[in-house]
């Protein structure tokens, strides 16, 4: 690479070799956080040219790559890198991001480039001067991160995520807002508008988890430094509100045998090889209240087999009487509107509707409410033996607890 001797003279040719993937790509966090719809090619492509941004640079040059470079790069065909490469400039010239204002709050719209084409055998690209305060001298608020944890990523939405997980990385949770109507009260941004997807176009969350949550999850688990990506659903009146991520990271489960957990579980029994597991499923939060759980239910003589009925707890979260939600400190609800709603004491039978048994529609309904299939198996159980349909999570929890502590069943 040559060196540039003036801010906005055109770059030389960029070498791409095997040290391009060990470049990092900066990006404020308000880019970060911004507003955008990009296919995950075209989302690659952008990455690769911010990551070729120079800590020193004052402004932006055009930047310059061989054809057959990229495609060796983004792993595209040889045959048709050419026009796939032009297809995608056109894409970027006509595409824009919405920033969010901190001054003033409100969102503006930017174009990602201002010039991008691909001839003679070269992809040439200029970013919009525009972005300069979100991409050059950054200083403070800003997400880094190294260009090859997303190259094998076919997924925008996993680049997005890893994006909004790495930002947040030290914290271990973050919280997103699926319907910022009902979640007006909390800081928590929309993750439709975040991972770039029309909310109507997954009406249904079990679409959600099939189309978005589930691929995304799995790719920044198997390419990047987050072995373990967890989340859990906040619900009002059984409508998902939000999502609350937690995660691992590669220094997480590299010192999982200092962890002041990790002796008291092993004492229960547990093997390290599902100690490891269970740091790996589930935040420490969960652990942690289980553990208890388990400790006291042994030492009261009611559990044989504690290092069994721990797994089982972890599972099932036994020792959750809110479970996966905490509605009062999140909603405030209109003084219980509804008697027994959120209320850990409410009987299932005040839920109408018997149930003989429970039909496709309704097991759909339950798996959706529930964190496991084992959960929804034990929720549609107790409905068949009650002969009652429980009309939230927090009632069927409650008389599950209930039976289980007084040893019905």
């Amino acid at each position: 690479m040559s060196k540039m001797e003036s801010p906005g003279e055109q770059l030389d040719l960029i070498v791409v070799d095997e040290n391009t993937t060990k470049l990092k790509v900066a990006k404020s966090n308000a880019l970060v956080e911004a507003q955008y719809e990009l296919s995950g090619k075209e989302h690659k492509l952008l990455l690769v040219a911010m990551a070729e941004i120079r800590k020193d640079q004052t402004s932006f040059y055009e930047q310059v790559f061989s054809v057959q470079d990229l495609a060796e790069l983004l792993d595209f065909s040889k045959s048709s890198a050419y026009s796939e490469l032009d297809r995608l400039s056109t894409g970027l010239m006509r595409k824009q991001v919405e920033i969010r204002n901190d001054q003033t709050g409100g969102w503006e719209k930017y174009q990602w480039v201002t010039k991008a084409y691909c001839r003679n055998g070269q992809f040439g690209i200029r970013f919009s001067e525009e972005l300069k305060p979100f991409l050059l001298g950054l200083v403070g608020r800003f997400t880094l991160y190294e260009l090859s944890r997303v190259l094998k990523m076919n997924s925008n939405y996993a680049i997005r995520l890893y994006e909004l997980l790495k930002q947040f990385e030290r914290f271990g949770k973050r919280t997103f807002s699926l319907d910022p109507k009902m979640t007006s009260k909390e800081d928590w941004e929309s993750f439709p508008k975040l991972m770039g997807y029309n909310p109507k176009s997954y009406a249904r969350f079990s679409n959600l988890n099939q189309r978005v949550l589930s691929p995304a999850i799995s790719q920044v688990e198997q390419y990047t430094e987050f072995r373990s990506v967890n989340f859990s659903v906040i619900r009002y009146n059984r409508k998902p509100v939000a999502l609350v991520f937690s995660w691992k990271t590669v220094d997480t489960f590299e010192d999982i045998q200092e962890h002041p957990l990790y002796r008291d579980i092993r004492a229960l029994g547990v093997t390290e090889a599902a100690c490891r597991q269970a740091f790996k499923e589930y935040d420490e939060d969960r652990i942690a209240r289980n553990l208890s759980y388990t400790k006291r239910a042994h030492k009261d003589g009611d559990v044989k087999n504690p290092a069994a009925y721990f797994a089982s707890a972890l599972e099932s979260d036994f020792a959750s009487g809110q479970k996966p939600l905490q509605f009062e400190d999140t909603f405030a609800l209109a003084a219980q509107a509804k008697a027994g709603a959120g209320n850990a004491e409410a009987s299932p039978q005040q839920a109408e509707g018997i149930v003989d048994a429970p039909g496709k529609e309704r097991h759909q309904e339950v798996r959706e409410l529930c964190t496991t299939d084992n959960e929804a198996r034990r929720w549609l159980s107790l409905e068949r033996a009650l002969g009652v349909q429980f009309e939230s999570f927090n009632e069927f929890h409650a008389e599950d607890m209930r039976q289980r502590q007084t040893g019905t069943r």
